[in-house]
């Protein structure tokens, strides 16, 4: 059973109390930028390694396929694999963090850091996809006119075939694109949750 009488006391009490400011040890947020800034090397490994291997095999592609588009295609790959890595390393490389930062300073760091990543994960079409779509698209028609030259078929059947393996390309490309999307959205969620944090300036003056 409750009191009737005493409930609305005890609300006006509970509400009247000071609201604390979120709280945060400066350990944690280190650690939190610590173990972010190796999982963002560890991508960018991966995917350095991706685009060697992508360079060496249309490299390999470019010394032995005598047909022109085959090596204007892999040389676009080459390209576009090249560029890939440029824009990782200039979007969304990993920056160290500084020492004795206050836990403030500390915060906004990161947060700086998380909307780096942010926007990099939201252009992934227009520096990540798009760039590679030549050398890929190339390819595809040097291997149809090989196709047409060798066994010739019905243009029906070619453009159905190759519609298809575009289609497939063009769903892998969308799923990576959406894969980016939802990392984004993700980061947007930590982001939000340090701006709130550094609402709070009383707190910078403990060290990160």
């Amino acid at each position: 059973m409750t009191n009737e009488s005493s409930s609305p006391d005890l609300r006006s009490l509970w509400q009247s109390q000071p609201t604390q400011p979120p709280s945060i040890s400066p350990k944690d947020i280190r650690r939190k930028m610590r173990r972010f800034e190796r999982r963002i090397l560890r991508r960018n490994i991966r995917e350095y390694a991706g685009g060697i291997f992508v360079i060496v095999a249309f490299s390999f592609c470019e010394w032995k396929l005598p047909a022109p588009l085959f090596r204007l295609g892999s040389g676009l790959a080459i390209a576009g694999a090249l560029y890939v890595m440029f824009q990782l390393h200039r979007r969304a490389s990993v920056r160290p963090v500084p020492g004795d930062l206050g836990l403030s300073t500390c915060i906004e760091f990161h947060r700086q850091t998380l909307e780096r990543q942010r926007d990099a994960l939201r252009g992934v079409g227009s520096w990540y996809l798009l760039p590679l779509v030549p050398g890929l698209a190339v390819i595809m028609i040097g291997t149809a006119v090989n196709q047409w030259t060798a066994h010739p078929v019905g243009m029906g059947h070619l453009v159905m075939g190759y519609g298809i393996v575009a289609g497939m390309v063009g769903a892998v490309f969308f799923a990576v694109w959406k894969l980016n999307q939802r990392g984004a959205d993700r980061l947007q969620v930590q982001i939000d949750e340090l701006t709130a944090l550094r609402s709070h300036p009383e707190s910078g003056e403990r060290l990160c």
